[in-house]
């Protein structure tokens, strides 16, 4: 795609953002679930046109908004017009699709935010995915140029306090099961759930349960295993018979059920269903290649060395040198060419090629 067209699709996400979360506009959903997962979704989006205007200079098109939204979902009937609503000339954007699974629905709404979708006879939970970012978050470019256009236009933040009122989020779902639990709002058909995220106390995760079950299986942890350690990032999924009440991360409890974890740590995961079952996982991420003193990769030396490695992540699993197993302390003493290669736990390793004259 050319850059262009990029960066105009990144001003249109910006002009969004601004609408979604400081306007008189409003985001209303509506969803039908059927019981293989497969349903419907239609999302109607308005945004006053003053604010479209006053963002963009008036350069944002009925074109361009659609060529946004199609690369979003390139599977929904997008249709826009202009309209009156509550006395605000504004847009209003539909757009349409059908989905074949939960999976299918989950990466539908993931375009869009990094979703967790969880559906089966039991539940239904959307939840954010857990993913703690070292440094500057990797939309940090969006997020910048969502500050710059509010921090530096103050006829965009008169605009947005005017019309401020307006706002409007739900979304409603219409399930093939009754709802016997939720923290939305149950219709009079006993399926269908609203969830207005501006009285949601915590509008981070949705839930429906449609039946309460009496099992004692606890939650599973999916992409790790107990005591392993690992030099890469980890994708944990929490698999659950019934609804989990809270996953909690080294004390922190949090709303979701997938968790992406990449900084280096040793973890204590811990998972809760409504029926009090309680599952635990300990692992280590370490990322870092032990230590080695005593040798410098590439040196040559007219005396012995004395090597010492160590690990301060995931610990020593085995150091080689020229074909041999030694450990920490060993003295090298006569002349020829050396490769130590030390491994730690995690699978990081540190390799040093020297000589001695």
């Amino acid at each position: 795609m050319p850059q262009k067209t990029k960066r105009t699709l990144s001003l249109v996400l910006v002009i969004t953002l601004i609408c979604m979360l400081l306007t008189g506009c409003s985001d209303i959903t509506e969803i039908t679930m059927n019981e293989n997962g497969s349903g419907s979704y239609q999302e109607t989006v308005t945004m006053s046109k003053n604010i479209l205007d006053t963002a963009t200079g008036g350069l944002v098109t009925d074109d361009t908004i659609k060529t946004y939204l199609q690369n979003l979902y390139p599977q929904a009937e997008v249709t826009i017009s202009d309209e009156t609503a509550d006395g605000t000339e504004s847009k209003v954007i539909h757009a349409s699709m059908n989905f074949k699974n939960s999976a299918e629905f989950q990466q539908l709404l993931s375009n869009r935010e990094m979703l967790s979708v969880k559906f089966n006879a039991n539940y239904f939970s959307r939840s954010p995915i857990y993913m703690p970012v070292e440094g500057e978050d990797s939309a940090g470019s969006i997020a910048d140029d969502l500050q710059t256009a509010i921090g530096s236009n103050d006829a965009l933040l008169e605009a947005a306090a005017a019309e401020l009122k307006n706002l409007q989020v739900k979304m409603t779902i219409t399930f093939p099961y009754a709802v016997t639990k939720t923290n939305g709002t149950v219709q009079e058909d006993g399926k269908t759930v609203v969830w207005d995220m501006q009285k949601l106390e915590d509008a981070s995760r949705l839930y429906a349960v449609f039946q309460e079950t009496n099992s004692l299986k606890a939650p599973e942890f999916n992409g790790v295993k107990e005591g392993k350690y690992y030099n890469t990032g980890v994708t944990i999924k929490v698999d659950s018979e019934n609804l989990i009440d809270y996953v909690d991360v080294d004390g922190q409890k949090i709303e979701s059920d997938y968790l992406f974890l990449s900084e280096e740590s040793a973890y204590h995961i811990k998972a809760a269903d409504v029926n009090g079952n309680i599952s635990e996982i300990r692992f280590r991420i370490d990322t870092t290649k032990p230590a080695v003193s005593g040798a410098v990769n590439g040196k040559t030396y007219k005396s012995a060395r004395t090597i010492r490695f160590s690990d301060k992540g995931s610990g020593i699993k085995k150091a080689v040198l020229n074909g041999k197993t030694i450990k920490s302390g060993k003295t090298v003493s006569k002349k020829g060419s050396y490769t130590l290669t030390v491994t730690d736990k995690a699978g990081n390793k540190k390799t040093v090629k020297f000589k001695i004259k």
